[in-house]
């Protein structure tokens, strides 16, 4: 009976011995750039010499050997590891890799990588404040303010026009008198919804054009802010 645990055991320390094996989610390491968020289809590159594979984008943890000739999927790079999805001795793994050992990537398809992982922090960083910017994407300004109060589209040769109005209301007392079954003269206090300010936003072909505040100010005395369109990075 006691042989089980030790067996159970022993194949615990062989899987954590293996760190970089296929498990779920990838966990994202400090100043990566990650390819998931900013490429419409994979990359993939092929091993040009057997390629040591590590846990950890300073190549610490050594977890296999990636073989001569394999397509790899490119998941991530920094500016001298490149993490990619592969087969070593284990089986599947996924980990960083020295680029040396990989086709090299084309200098403008980094350089649009870098751009649009720019733009992509940026945003991120007004949604999380509930702002908005022009060229954000009717997405991306949903994730920022919610769904809008009211929206309208006009289509012409020009292209697509969509408005979206974003109503801000305050409950305001508002007492009224009456009389009681005795003729006592009494109030009541009752709450209605006045709108309290309003930011239209117009998009051209899906990204915010203009920003249009009236009935007082949402965010009184803001200037518009502005990111880069962004655009498709294809390898």
């Amino acid at each position: 009976m006691k042989a089980f645990p030790i067996l159970f055991a022993a194949l615990l320390l062989c899987a954590s011995a293996y760190g970089g094996a296929i498990s779920g989610a990838v966990i994202r390491e400090e100043g990566a750039i990650y390819l998931e968020d900013l490429l419409v289809k994979p990359a993939r590159l092929a091993t040009i010499a057997d390629a040591p594979i590590y846990y950890h984008n300073d190549l610490g943890r050594y977890l296999g050997t990636l073989r001569k000739g394999q397509i790899v999927e490119l998941q991530a790079i920094t500016d001298k590891a490149y993490r990619v999805r592969g087969v070593a001795q284990q089986g599947q793994v996924a980990g960083w890799v020295d680029p040396k050992y990989l086709n090299p990537l084309k200098k403008d398809f980094v350089e649009n990588l870098k751009q649009n992982a720019a733009r992509l922090e940026q945003v991120r960083a007004l949604i999380a404040r509930n702002e908005v910017a022009i060229n954000m994407t009717l997405e991306e300004v949903q994730q920022a303010l919610g769904k809008p109060t009211k929206k309208t589209s006009h289509v012409d040769a020009s292209g697509r026009q969509d408005v979206w109005e974003f109503i801000r209301y305050e409950s305001v007392p508002q007492e009224t008198f009456g009389r009681d079954f005795k003729g006592n003269l009494v109030s009541t206090v009752t709450y209605i919804k006045v709108p309290t300010g309003k930011l239209a936003i117009t998009f051209a072909n899906n990204l915010v054009s203009s920003l249009e505040q009236t009935e007082g100010s949402i965010e009184k005395g803001a200037q518009p802010k502005i990111v880069s369109a962004p655009f498709a990075v294809n390898y």
